[in-house]
């Protein structure tokens, strides 16, 4: 009977690291992503929308289908973060159109760090829907390429509208 009461324990106490273990990967990544003074000339933008979360959501895997690109992955942080016990909507996409990631890769496969881009969807404390995301001319500068940077601010204006128009 002991050892049952063993396993049940390393079981629970193995459980408790690796929700442990993602709740700290998930803190490195916000850490690790970076952003830069609201000056304008940063790489972080954060849109504010009136508009509910869901309604948000819904509103970027929309505008993404009809602006060429798709949503390539969809990671639920609120679902994951859940399970430390905090209570939140926050999800975020990657987006990405294939033949545009061609046209990056073709010059420097590091891209790949940067590329499908992100935007994050998310409830503030303050129970606003923000939309927000990183310039991709920003991410991509440091390659100091002219053809990754073209695209790139081609993809800051096409993610700047798309997040404009889900906010409103």
């Amino acid at each position: 009977m002991s050892i049952i009461r063993n396993d049940s324990r390393q079981s629970n106490r193995w459980r408790q690291v690796r929700v442990g273990v993602l709740a700290l990967a998930l803190a490195i990544t916000a850490v690790a992503v970076p952003a830069y003074a609201a000056d304008g000339a940063g790489t972080l933008v954060t849109v504010a929308s009136s508009k509910s979360f869901e309604q948000v959501s819904d509103a970027v895997k929309s505008l993404v289908a009809k602006n060429g690109m798709m949503v390539m992955a969809t990671v639920d942080q609120g679902k994951m973060l859940s399970m430390t016990g905090l209570s939140l909507k926050a999800t975020v996409f990657l987006i990405g159109n294939p033949t545009v990631g061609k046209q990056l890769f073709e010059q420097n496969h590091a891209v790949g760090l940067y590329v499908p881009l992100r935007i994050a969807v998310y409830t503030d404390t303050d129970g606003k829907t923000y939309v927000q995301y990183d310039k991709p001319s920003a991410l991509l500068e440091q390659f100091k390429n002219e053809k990754i940077g073209m695209v790139a601010q081609m993809l800051d204006e096409k993610i700047g509208g798309l997040a404009t128009m889900a906010a409103q």
